[in-house]
């Protein structure tokens, strides 16, 4: 569904793209009565994205997590962890909905559990992922609702660079 392409990719850390997505849908969140938790490691090594689509994979699971708490009495929480789990970067975003009904189905191209839906959301992020080197799948949580991980590789030249100037820094020349 979408092709590597260098040249909109950029070398980034993964906190700033999360602040936008947060900042994006701060106002649906608000409306639907929905509290975001967001928790990002600090000192994230940096990761090459493509910004736009990691935007676009991080709001169409936020916004499906929203409509999964629709129906929930309860207090409705939306969570974003990012940490560094060895050379890759791992994002989790949960709720507190019904969970996931058929979790080795989301994924697939038109498959939809909504009304409305077209089925292809998800399987458009997983694409996204997957072309940014990464994975994406989701699970259950106990008691209830669900959580979408996904992952993108640290970009190594940055981290070495960094590492190498970092090294650097205190010797006279």
């Amino acid at each position: 569904m979408f092709k590597h392409s260098a040249e909109t990719r950029t070398s980034t850390t993964l906190a700033g793209v999360i602040a936008d997505a947060r900042s994006l849908m701060a106002a649906e969140a608000a409306r639907r009565r929905v509290r975001m938790d967001v928790d990002v490691e600090s000192n994230l090594p940096f990761v090459t994205l493509d910004r736009v689509q990691i935007q676009q994979v991080l709001i169409n699971l936020i916004r499906n997590g929203m409509d999964a708490m629709d129906s929930t009495a309860g207090e409705r929480v939306f969570g974003i962890r990012v940490r560094r789990i060895g050379d890759v970067i791992q994002t989790e975003i949960s709720d507190r909905g019904p969970g996931v009904e058929f979790p080795d189905r989301i994924f697939e191209p038109f498959f939809t559990t909504k009304e409305h839906g077209m089925g292809m959301g998800l399987a458009i992020c997983r694409s996204i992922v997957e072309s940014h080197g990464g994975q994406l799948w989701a699970k259950n949580n106990e008691p209830h609702g669900a959580t979408f991980i996904f992952t993108l590789p640290v970009d190594a030249t940055a981290e070495a660079t960094a590492s190498h100037a970092a090294g650097n820094q205190g010797l006279a020349l």
